[in-house]
Order: C-alpha cells, then sequence, then structure tokens
C-alpha cells in the first residue's frame, strides 16, 4: 500500500481550539482526513497490540506552537510512519489497522450508513447489480458479486474490485485496485466523477494461472468477459491498458502507450521521425523503481515513475515514464514481483533507498517506504539474478 500526505488542512473545534488536519492519499487518491489526536490513540492502539519493538517510531507532540517548519516536519514523519505501518503484513492486515481507516474514510465524506443496490461492471461492459451496504468492505462486495456469478470461493484471491473511468472513445481505464479495507461505494462517490465505475477483474498477471481458473464456471465466466475486453489486441490479452502517457525512452518526452502484463512493462513510442517503436521491460531486469511527485500550484500532484534496467548489453539505465497512474503501474510491477516470489522462494529480500542513496537490506515482509517532500515519495528496490 502507498501512502502520501499530500495536503494539510486548519480547522477548529467548537471551543475555537485549532488543529491540523492531514489528507492522506492511498495510490494518489485522497482517501480520509485525520487529525494528529487520531492517529496518535491509533498508534498507541497498534503497540499495545503488537509491541512497541515491531511498530515504528510515532512522531512526538509538540507543546510549543509548531513553526512552518516544523509543521512540514511533522507532516513527513506522518507520512514516513503510516507507510511504514502500511507495509506490513501482519499489522496492515489487522482489525485494528483496518477499523480506523475504514471509519475515517466513511467520517471524511459523510456517508450514512444504509442499505443500496450496487452496480459492478465485467471487463466485457455487462454489469452485475448487488445488494450490498455503504460501510461493506471492497472483500465482502467481491463475495457478493462471486456469488451472483458463480465463481467458487477458493477462486475469490485470483480477483478484485478496481476503479475505472469510462473513456471518451469507449472502454474503460482503470484508475485503482482497491484494497481489502476500502469502501467502495466511498471511494466511488468521492471521486464525484460520473463516468467513474467498479469493475471486478482478474488481479493476477500470469496468464498461467488461467487454465487453474477454468476448473470454476464463475471463473470461466469473468475470464471470458476479460478477454472479449481483449479480443480486439489478442497479442495483449490479460496485459492492462494505461492512459497515453509519455517517457523519456529512447528520446525525451516521447508519447507512448504502456501495457503491462505477462511479466512485462510493454511500450510503444512514437519517435520524432514519426515511427513507432515497441520495446519490452522485463521486471526481472528491472533492479529498482520509485514513484515521483512534483507538486503544481500546491495541491496538484504530478507523479512520474522511474526504474532501473539492465538492456541487452547488461548496461544499467533509468527510464521514466510520465503518468498520472504511476502508483497502479508500481502496484502492477510489485503484483508480478509477488507472483514470481510464489513460485521461486530464491526471490526473499527488497533493498531500500533513502534519500541520501544509502542502502539497506530489509526483509520482504517489513519493506518500508521512505519519502521526500516534492521529490522521491516511494523507492523500492528488488534484487533478482
Amino acid at each position: 500500500m502507498q501512502f502520501t500526505i499530500g495536503q494539510t488542512e486548519r480547522a477548529s473545534d467548537s471551543l475555537g481550539a485549532r488543529y491540523v488536519v492531514y489528507g492522506i492519499h492511498l495510490e494518489g487518491y485522497l482517501f480520509c482526513k485525520l487529525r494528529y489526536s487520531q492517529l496518535y490513540k491509533w498508534n498507541e492502539k497498534l503497540r499495545h497490540y503488537f509491541g512497541k519493538n515491531l511498530v515504528p517510531c510515532f512522531p512526538p507532540k509538540n507543546y510549543l506552537a509548531p513553526t512552518e517548519s516544523m509543521a512540514e516536519e511533522r507532516r513527513l514523519k506522518l507520512q514516513q510512519y503510516i507507510q511504514k505501518v502500511g507495509e506490513d503484513p501482519v499489522i496492515s492486515a489487522s482489525e485494528i489497522f483496518t477499523a480506523l481507516l475504514k471509519n475515517a474514510q466513511q467520517e471524511t465524506f459523510k456517508i450514512r450508513e444504509r442499505d443500496i443496490l450496487l452496480e459492478i461492471l465485467l471487463a466485457d461492459g455487462k454489469r452485475l447489480m448487488i445488494d450490498t451496504h455503504t460501510s461493506h468492505s471492497a472483500d465482502r462486495m467481491l463475495e457478493i458479486a462471486a456469488q451472483k456469478v458463480e465463481l467458487s470461493r477458493q477462486f475469490l484471491e485470483h480477483f478484485a474490485l478496481y476503479l475505472v473511468c469510462e473513456r471518451p472513445n469507449g472502454g474503460y481505464s482503470v484508475l485503482k485496485r482497491l484494497h481489502g479495507f476500502e469502501l467502495p461505494y466511498v471511494s466511488l462517490w468521492s471521486l464525484q466523477d460520473e463516468n467513474c465505475r467498479i469493475m471486478i477483474r482478474k488481479s493476477y498477471l500470469d496468464p498461467l494461472e488461467d487454465k487453474m481458473l477454468m476448473e470454476s464456471s464463475g471463473g470461466v465466466t469473468l475470464l471470458y468477459s476479460q478477454f472479449l475486453e481483449s479480443i480486439g489486441k489478442a497479442k495483449f490479452y490479460g496485459y492492462v491498458l494505461f492512459e497515453a502517457c509519455s517517457c523519456d525512452y529512447p528520446e525525451p518526452n516521447t508519447p507512448a502507450v504502456v501495457r503491462v502484463g505477462n511479466d512485462e512493462i510493454n511500450c510503444c513510442t512514437q519517435l520524432s521521425s514519426n515511427r513507432f517503436k515497441e520495446t519490452s521491460f522485463k521486471v526481472n531486469r528491472i533492479r529498482c523503481w520509485k514513484i515521483s511527485l512534483q507538486v503544481h500550484n500546491e495541491t496538484e500532484l504530478k507523479p512520474e515513475l522511474s526504474f532501473e534496467y539492465q538492456d541487452n548489453s547488461d548496461l544499467w539505465q533509468w527510464i521514466t515514464i510520465y503518468t498520472h497512474q504511476a502508483f497502479l503501474l508500481s502496484s502492477f510491477i510489485q503484483e508480478i514481483v509477488i507472483e514470481k516470489l510464489k513460485i521461486s522462494e530464491g526471490y526473499t529480500e527488497m533493498q531500500i533507498e533513502n534519500a541520501t542513496s544509502e542502502l539497506r537490506t530489509t526483509p520482504w515482509n517489513s519493506l518500508t517506504a521512505l519519502s521526500k517532500h516534492s521529490g522521491v515519495v516511494l523507492q523500492k528496490m528488488l534484487i533478482t539474478d
């Protein structure tokens, strides 16, 4: 999970006491708003349950009126704290972790608890209508949708709910995958975009897993709908198509079409000569990747994703893709790495690079993300053979 705190707001309580509200973004989208005191109480519960040694250090209280630089330092420390907690698979899967975030998401957007009839798209554009509730999590809604298409529970982990947006020329663009604890109705409502929908799609990128899902009639239904979505581009069946973007390879500011799947980032670029060049960046040749955020007009964030790649000449170079879907691209790269880790137990460690380029090794299951305002927000490194 990739958390950032990209904005702060000043507010007052009923007695006139002023406080700061932190806007917490998940994969680049505003997820909820929390006060320091709420995060502090949350940290105390985590420390009590998991022990002081397993929970990251929490930024201390300020007993003096904070200066602007002190306020910015606290924002960065809170961001680093929630990134570290979110990357711990044990803590992030706990009820303590998810309960606060679910409640905060609902309270932030003032969503009243009630029964609803929610539309969920299949990848081919067909629609499912499910009886659910505004407070139901993505995991719960996925279960309800799976029952509708008769997908066995044993195959649930191979699918997920996604936020998508209808393109003007038809089809849908994937915005983000919904985490199991997220409230899909609230996430959809928060976008305030009538063209956005919730879609159920397969969550893996290895086409070999299709064979296993053929054992389930529900799995066949969902795979077939996704195949229909891709039939016009059968070469890229199972790939995720990103919106038009640009990259710095093989030339600076090159228009590009990016697809991710089958252990690669496929990048079709239009060169200055108007020729098209297709390049396959194999994930097992990526040594590390990072997301950078450029802040414009104080609130607008422009993300980009860079990865260090070993070419056929065994030379390493940084490739940068400029896309507002950088967080989504990062999550798919990580998904491919996780899939490969499941197959081979040899990939057990990742490296983290901080702002001063000092390297240290950390186990996969305690991955932490370091951040810097208006620069590197998230940097991940992996060891491959």
